[in-house]
């Protein structure tokens, strides 16, 4: 077990909950049972799996956890202790404490090397449904987002610019590990554009400037809908150009505001259209 505040693992850990020095590392770090077996059903394998307390104690002893000391996830943590192998790692409370991500420890934090994702990766049915995120720089919002698109059955999302990181620890809690579960990728807006095209994606942009609401919008098909920043929305990105038609939507807005939440304007617009395919299915 380690107990020690100074032991290297342990340096490196807190290291990493620095966002440059992790990405830097080429890995990431997850919080939360649920959370960490999302990430190993998604197929990442676990360098380090740090289970606090009586858990840790159990993982040295080569047993699971007692009832007693079981979480509310406990079919989770089941499931992690038993996927863990020899990357298990029982450590104090204190340790915990340090290596967790905020102000609360939630007894378990696993180490994976951080998946490369890319477009080339992506498996998408003929007529699917993708969530691009554009220059969306809150991890909150990315996560929030990612936990809309699971719930709403979309295929897939594409974070633009390529640098996005869907991987930051408030991106993964918000999401509620859907960064996992949603099959995803980062790309630049061009090559995105150019590879969703090629796969005959209409693409759909939310702009509130536009003439055209929602609720007249065709999102049957292969679509692929573009949400961009609350500062400052798509701006004179994801246009029509001669290569790619982009159609401009806009969501209603009866109040005084003229604008919603990245991730609740996504939720708007991804269940819209999954009550149109579910109609057009009907």
């Amino acid at each position: 077990m380690l107990t020690s505040l100074h032991n290297p693992t342990v340096k490196r850990l807190v290291k990493m909950r620095d966002n440059r020095a992790r990405r830097k590392s080429g890995r990431i770090l997850v919080d939360g049972w649920r959370e960490t077996q999302q990430a190993i059903q998604a197929g990442l394998d676990p360098l380090g799996i740090y289970v606090a307390g009586d858990r840790g104690a159990a993982a040295d002893a080569g047993q699971s956890a007692s009832p007693q000391t079981a979480s509310p996830q406990s079919g989770a943590e089941r499931f992690v202790i038993d996927a863990a192998g020899g990357a298990l790692v029982g450590v104090s409370t204190a340790v915990m404490q340090k290596i967790a991500y905020g102000q609360s420890e939630r007894g378990v934090v696993a180490e994976f090397a951080a998946p490369r994702w890319g477009l080339a990766e992506l498996r998408l049915p003929d007529s699917g449904l993708i969530l691009v995120l554009d220059q969306i720089e809150k991890p909150g919002n990315i996560g929030a987002a990612f936990r809309c698109a699971d719930a709403a059955g979309a295929d897939a999302v594409i974070l633009c610019p390529a640098a996005a990181d869907r991987f930051n620890p408030n991106a993964i809690r918000n999401s509620l590990g859907a960064v996992f579960s949603v099959p995803s990728a980062t790309a630049d807006e061009a090559d995105a554009r150019s590879w969703l095209s090629a796969r005959g994606y209409r693409l759909c942009a939310a702009r509130v400037e536009s003439s055209r609401p929602l609720w007249q919008a065709d999102l049957t098909g292969p679509v692929a809908i573009v949400i961009g920043s609350e500062a400052y929305g798509l701006g004179d990105r994801w246009q029509s150009d001669p290569q790619s038609a982009v159609d401009a939507i806009r969501i209603p807005m009866a109040g005084t505001v003229d604008s919603l939440n990245a991730s609740v304007s996504a939720a708007v617009f991804l269940y819209e259209a999954a009550r149109q395919r579910e109609a057009t299915a009907g």
